[in-house]
This record gives structure tokens, sequence and C-alpha cells, in this order.
């Protein structure tokens, strides 16, 4: 019989006594075990007579430890039954004061519980092949990654993680999805393509920001856009309650008992036969030993196992953003009603600055360096890179001014095409600033050539200008009655768009390239070449020697060319540098002092 309120007992009484007669007979096995394991120690370091004690002592030690686990465990047993059938709630004593409790009563309120620490969040059902797809990707990645530079190891990952993934964002493909995962992974492939490692770095983080927001499906506004690229990284939060279930049902005691217990059991015995036999013939021993002996591979597995747990977990996470409803929180939409003067005025006078900007940079730059040399005391180069990042400065000034006088200015039918020339002739204008501050970084190389400072803002700049074009064109549309809600998603996509561009271009090979050809080799700066990645070899190979050795020698040892990538490892550009290098070595010598001069980035 029960008691109300209560759930019934796990156990009667013959539950109890087999508790306590089991938990003896598994200590007494333990014991015995564990007694001729020490006793085969201590018969190799002492004697006979030392393992014959020892085996008696390991064996009475275990098993009364065990006896006594096992019948404290009993113990609680039947004093929980025998409560239940008194009509006590259980852990309540009988001689308490007030009397001993009738049959039925129930025992004192239970205690306050306090909220837990990390409330449990609100999480989909899981899957039921997350687990091994999970176990799966880590293992892969465990497999794939180390031991290696980055190269076709990061790419087959990302591509197990998002096929495992697949599945679970099947209801969530649309066109926009689909071209930011497209572009994901076009990014993450030039990890296998190119090898300067400041550019792989950027598009691996921007990929794994594409594939976030492809993932999540958000992005119809900034904060949606913002949120839908760190959805995964903020679903590493809620992945442990994600995953408890899968592992609870994995680790359930009918399952995992057993199989711990049998393993323990064998570890033993092969441990104990195996000693006994090693001890009793040399050359069983000396295969023991090699078979017992630290392999290369052991020093890595720390890292491996880290790998196998962060994309377990990071393919869990895509699955968690994937299942659950998007979130596309939209940004705060209140606008402020102010006088037409305190807006008009200032942007007004702002256009005529810009307007009067532009027509000196028509005169000065585009027309010839004659009145710079007069006027400013400046070489033409030196001029053009004065003011090149001020008008980058600039630009980045204007698109927050576009940004705070659209979303919070609140205007009438009349004045909302006054304020949209207003804008539309700043973005104009701001436009022939960035042609100017191009055409700037422009003479600047001529006269110095490339470096990746200069092309990286080169680059941009050219972004800039596709900013700004989108803008005009939001612009247009809200004027005459369409939405730009798509205008956030767009810049997403256009900016990954560039970075896979700008990857194509080839950076390292052009300053390379730009190097030799403008300063030549007596203004080369060496030490800077020496530190341009793989796809520089082609143009560094063209140098006369000994400056071609010298600086060859630099590459190879900073992108480590002098040995082969392992499988995982393999990348497109080392590949060919090698190909090229064996077929025209490097040679080392003397008089290896190319001429230095400091860069000017």
């Amino acid at each position: 019989m029960g008691i109300p309120g209560y759930p019934p007992p796990r156990e009667p009484f013959a539950g109890g006594l087999g508790r306590m007669v089991g938990g003896g007979a598994v200590g007494l096995l333990v014991g015995l075990l564990v007694g001729m394991f020490a006793a085969v120690l201590a018969s190799v370091a002492v004697g006979d007579g030392a393992a014959l004690v020892t085996l008696i002592g390991c064996t009475a030690l275990i098993g009364a430890l065990g006896a006594s686990l096992g019948a404290g465990s009993g113990r609680r047993a039947m004093e929980a039954y025998r409560a239940s059938q008194a009509g006590l709630h259980p852990g309540t004593p009988t001689g308490a004061s007030g009397g001993e409790p009738h049959r039925g009563q129930m025992g004192p309120p239970p205690a306050y519980v306090p909220p837990p620490l990390f409330p449990r969040p609100e999480v989909p059902d899981p899957p039921r092949w997350l687990l091994p797809a999970a176990a799966g990707a880590g293992v892969f990645a465990a497999v794939a990654l180390p031991e290696a530079q980055v190269g076709l190891g990061i790419v087959l990952v990302a591509m197990v993680v998002g096929g495992a993934a697949l599945p679970a964002m099947r209801q969530r493909m649309t066109p926009w999805t689909l071209a930011f995962g497209l572009t994901a992974y076009w990014l993450i492939s030039m990890a296998a393509v190119r090898d300067a490692d400041w550019l792989v770095a950027i598009l691996l983080v921007a990929g794994a920001g594409l594939g976030a927001l492809a993932v999540s499906g958000a992005g119809a506004g900034w904060v949606g856009v913002i949120r839908g690229g760190m959805s995964v990284l903020l679903a590493f939060g809620p992945v442990p309650w994600f995953l408890a279930g899968p592992l609870k049902r994995l680790t359930a005691r009918r399952r995992v008992m057993p199989m711990v217990v049998a393993l323990s059991i064998t570890a033993v015995l092969l441990l104990v036969f195996g000693l006994l036999f090693a001890s009793a013939d040399a050359i069983f021993a000396s295969y023991v030993e090699r078979l017992t002996t630290t392999p290369a591979w052991a020093d890595s597995l720390p890292g491996r196992i880290f790998l196998f747990v962060l994309f377990a977990v990071l393919l869990a996470a895509v699955v968690l953003v994937a299942l659950r409803p998007v979130v596309d929180p939209v940004g705060p939409g209140t606008r402020f009603r102010v006088s037409r003067s305190i807006w008009a005025v200032p942007l007004t006078a702002v256009n005529m600055l810009f307007a009067a900007f532009v027509a000196v940079q028509i005169t000065a730059l585009f027309g010839g360096d004659t009145l710079v040399l007069k006027t400013a005391g400046l070489t033409y180069a030196e001029y053009a890179r004065q003011g090149f990042f001020q008008l980058v400065v600039v630009s980045v000034f204007v698109l927050g001014i576009v940004a705070v006088a659209a979303g919070l200015l609140r205007v009438e039918r009349a004045e909302r095409w006054l304020l949209a020339a207003l804008l539309g002739v700043l973005c104009g204008l701001t436009m022939v600033v960035l042609a100017s501050a191009l055409h700037r970084m422009n003479l600047y190389t001529d006269a110095y050539g490339l470096s990746r400072l200069r092309l990286s803002v080169e680059a941009t700049v050219w972004w800039l200008g596709a900013l700004f074009a989108l803008v005009l064109l939001a612009g247009a549309a809200r004027l005459t009655g369409r939405q730009s809600g798509w205008l956030p998603r767009t810049i997403v996509l256009v900016t990954g768009l560039g970075l896979v561009a700008f990857s194509m271009v080839n950076p390292d090979l052009r300053v390379a390239e730009s190097q030799v050809q403008v300063r030549g080799v007596t203004k080369m700066d060496s030490d800077y070449l020496g530190d341009l990645g793989a796809e520089a070899v082609p143009a560094l190979d063209r140098l006369p020697e000994p400056q071609r050795g010298c600086v060859l020698a630099d590459v190879i040892a900073t992108n480590r060319l002098n040995r082969p990538d392992p499988w995982n490892g393999w990348n497109l550009a080392r590949s060919r540098a090698r190909d090229l290098l064996a077929e025209r070595p490097v040679v080392n010598g003397v008089g290896c002092a190319p001429a230095y001069l400091p860069r000017s980035d």
C-alpha cells in the first residue's frame, strides 16, 4: 500500500535483502580481482610471501567495502519499505515529538526549494538522428583538422557539418537563405585555394557569419541581420538542454551500467593475466611493450578530443537554430517629428560643402599635378596619400547621417521629397568623393607599389560605393511607394560576394607583382615580400639572383613549403608553389643581402 500524496515504494523487502547480498558478492569479486593484480605487482617487487599477504588483504578490504555499500543500500530500501507499510513519510523518525503518526497520515510539508540558478530554456525536441550525426561530425573534425595547415580539411569539415544539418534546414529554405548558404560555402572553400593567413581568416569568419544567417532564416531588418549572424554562437548556451534528452536515453542505467561493469572486469582480467604472461616469457613481454608504447598520434589526443567536442556541439547548435522559429526582431520604430529647418538647413550646408570640395578635387587631382606642386609644396604621390583615409572616413560618416535621417525623422508627404532630394544629392556627392579617394590611392600605388593594406582599402572604397548605390536605389523605391526591406539582406549578400571577388583577385600575388614591377630590385622591401603567402611565388620567381633566393627562402620558411602537406592540409596555392620550386630550387648562398627600404603603408 502507498501513502496518499507520495509515490509508492520502489522496492519491497526482498529487493532490499537482494541488494545486501548482491553488494557483498560484487564487493568480494572486485576485491579478488584487485587483490590478484596487487599480488602480481608485489611478487615482482618484493616476493611471493608479500604477494600472498597483499592478495588476502586487498580481497578482504575491497570485499568488506563492497559488502558495506551493498548492505547500506539494502538497509535504506528496507527502511523505505517499512515506512510505507507504517504510513510514514520516508525519512520521518517514528519517535518524533507529538506521537507516532497513524497509518495514512501525511508527513511534514516539503521544504522550500529555490528556483534554479540557470532556468531551463525552451528548446524544441531534438531529432533522433542528432546524436549520431553530432558524434560523426566530431570524429571527422578530430581526424581532418589536427597536424595540418588550414586547407582542404576545414573545407571538408564545413561540408560535413552543413550536410548533417541539412534535414533540419529543408523547411526553412528560401532564395535568401540559399544565396547566403552558397556564398558562405564559397568563402570557406577558398581556404583550400588561398594561402595568405590574413585573407583566409577574414574569409572563414565571413563564411561562418553568412552560414549562421542562412540557418537562422532571419535578416528582414538590421537587428535581425546581426542576431542571425550570431545565432549559432548564441545557441551554444541552450545546447546542453537540447542534448539532455538524447544523452539521458543513451546513458540509461539499463544500457550503460552492464557494459561498464563488463568492460571493467575485462580490463582487470586482461591486465592481471597479461602481466603474468609477460613476466613468464621474455618474447611475449617484448610484444606487450611494443603494444603499450605510446604512439606518436597520442600527443595530439587532447587536441583531437577538444575538436570532437567542439564540432559535435557546433552541429547541435546549428540544428537547434534551424529547428527554432524564425526570430527576426524589429528595431525601434519610433520616429521624431521636428521642424523642417532643423534638418533642412544642416543638410543643405553639408551639400554645399561637399560640392565645393568636389570642385577642388576635379581641378587638383583630375586636372594634373601643376597646381598641386605650386600650392601644397608636396609631390603628387604624397598629396594623393595625404587625404585618402580622411575621405574614406567622410563617406562612413555620411552613411551614418543618411541612416539617422531616414530612420528617425518623421516627415509629411510634402517634406518627404525635400528630404529625399537632400539625402540623394549628399550620397551622389559622396560617391564622387570616393572616386577622388580611389584616384588618390591609384596615384600613390603607381609611385610606391601595392601593399596588403593599400589593396584592402581600395577594395573597401569599391564596397562603400556599392553601398551608396544600394542606398540610393532603396530611397528611390520608398519614394515610389515600394518597400525597401530587402536592403539589409542585399547589403550582406553584396558584402559576401565582394569578399569572394577580393579573394579571386589574389591579393598577395598582386602585391608581389606590383612591388617587383614598381620598386624594382634596388628599392623593394625584401622582408615584406618574404612574409607573403605561397601565391606570391610565381611573381617572386622572376627576380634575379641573389634576391630571388633570399626572398623565396623567407617565403618557404614562412609558409612551410619545404615539406609536403598531408591530405587534410592540401592547398592549391602551396601545391603550385612547390611544383614551381621543384623545377627551380632555391639555393641559399653567400651574398644574400638584398637592399632594404622601409615600406610606407
